[in-house]
């Protein structure tokens, strides 16, 4: 629920405590030699205070008019004298109704009808003798409190945003995440099922098995593709923290499912948090790209440190000897890339070579530069 539907639990005791008070302050008025404060008085004050407390957040107009009403009435009633428990109960109706209604004009509504109504009954029992403290009353006791309730309004929603902001968020990097690791994941599957389906020795039918599998892999992909992009926000950081595999992880399983795959040199990780990530996620994708649109190919990941420079990482791979995946792509991938390049403070390049196949290029720096990406 949000933080700025939620009364807090501390107004129901002030509820109490004000109706107490305005009961308390007749009764000592009218044992004062005041009788306008009592009887009647006293009873119209204490029901009508307690109507507009349990009003304000339902019906917040009808509670500013039930404070006009008895407010006004009784400064107009009574030559321009108040009870102090009276203006507590003014301003803090008008603070609440200023914190938590949604609509502003319906309450200024009421105030307005009520100024004009109570100026015209002044005008009739007094000669307008009060008109100037019945203004003060209402600026003092019901404007400025109402005002500071929805400044604090204005707080609370910009909290209560960026709250659901900071949950999209962290579930868009989770979401992105996913996606690099299953999406990985199931290349790989596609990419033994792909070498099965033309593994000679087989029967048609476990060929078309594989086929099948091959399919379905590749299919999951899509989908998991496709709802990552409706997660992603435009400016998602790239996650900062490096994968614990490692890129001799990657190349292995990579290996392991039945791709060519070589490794060329290797990088010092541990040094550099942001830069062990984006290269941890460059070789990540590029491999899977490489499965999906160049299966069967060879595939070469070069890693070339240049103290104090930087490390250059390299993923080529040559033409498809198997069938390709089919179905469309949503671009994010080499996207992802970019970013994470960008947010380790280095670049990224990629594009077709000469002789067929597809080459992924990226410069990241030897420390992590925070001050590319703030």
């Amino acid at each position: 629920m949000s933080l700025l539907r939620v009364p807090r639990v501390w107004e129901p005791i002030l509820s109490a405590l004000l109706i107490a008070a305005v009961a308390a302050e007749h009764l000592y008025m009218s044992g004062a030699g005041h009788p306008q404060w009592s009887g009647w008085s006293a009873v119209a004050g204490v029901v009508g205070v307690a109507l507009a407390m349990w009003l304000r957040h339902r019906h917040p107009a009808v509670a500013v008019a039930l404070v006009c009403l008895l407010v006004g009435g009784t400064v107009v009633a009574n030559d321009g004298w108040i009870l102090i428990s009276y203006v507590a109960f003014a301003a803090l109706v008008s603070f609440l109704v200023g914190r938590w209604a949604d609509q502003v004009w319906p309450s200024v509504a009421v105030v307005g009808v009520a100024v004009v109504a109570l100026t015209a009954l002044d005008a009739a029992v007094n000669g307008g003798g009060v008109r100037v403290a019945m203004a003060g009353n209402m600026i003092i006791f019901m404007a400025l409190p109402w005002l500071s309730g929805r400044y604090l309004r204005q707080v609370a929603r910009h909290h209560s945003t960026a709250i659901e902001q900071a949950q999209l968020a962290e579930r868009a990097r989770i979401a992105q995440e996913m996606h690099d690791s299953l999406g990985h994941e199931l290349s790989l599957i596609a990419l033994r099922a792909g070498a099965l389906e033309v593994a000679p020795g087989l029967t048609a039918t476990h060929q078309k098995a594989a086929g099948d599998i091959r399919a379905a892999a590749a299919g999951a992909t899509e989908r998991l593709g496709e709802i990552v992009g409706v997660l992603r926000p435009a400016d998602e950081e790239a996650p900062l923290t490096p994968a614990a595999a490692g890129i001799g992880g990657l190349v292995e399983r990579a290996r392991e499912s039945g791709m060519d795959v070589r490794l060329v040199g290797s990088l010092t990780e541990g040094t550099a948090p942001v830069r062990d990530a984006a290269a941890h996620r460059i070789v990540q994708e590029a491999l899977t790209n490489a499965a999906r649109h160049a299966p069967g190919s060879s595939v070469t990941v070069s890693v070339e440190e240049r103290e104090p420079v930087g490390v250059r990482l390299s993923v080529s791979n040559g033409r498809a000897t198997l069938p390709p995946r089919a179905g469309a792509t949503t671009g994010l991938g080499l996207a992802g890339l970019e970013e994470a390049a960008r947010a380790a403070g280095g670049t990224l390049r990629h594009g077709p070579v000469p002789g067929g196949g597809f080459e992924v290029v990226a410069d990241l720096p030897a420390l992590q530069r925070r001050e590319a990406v703030l």
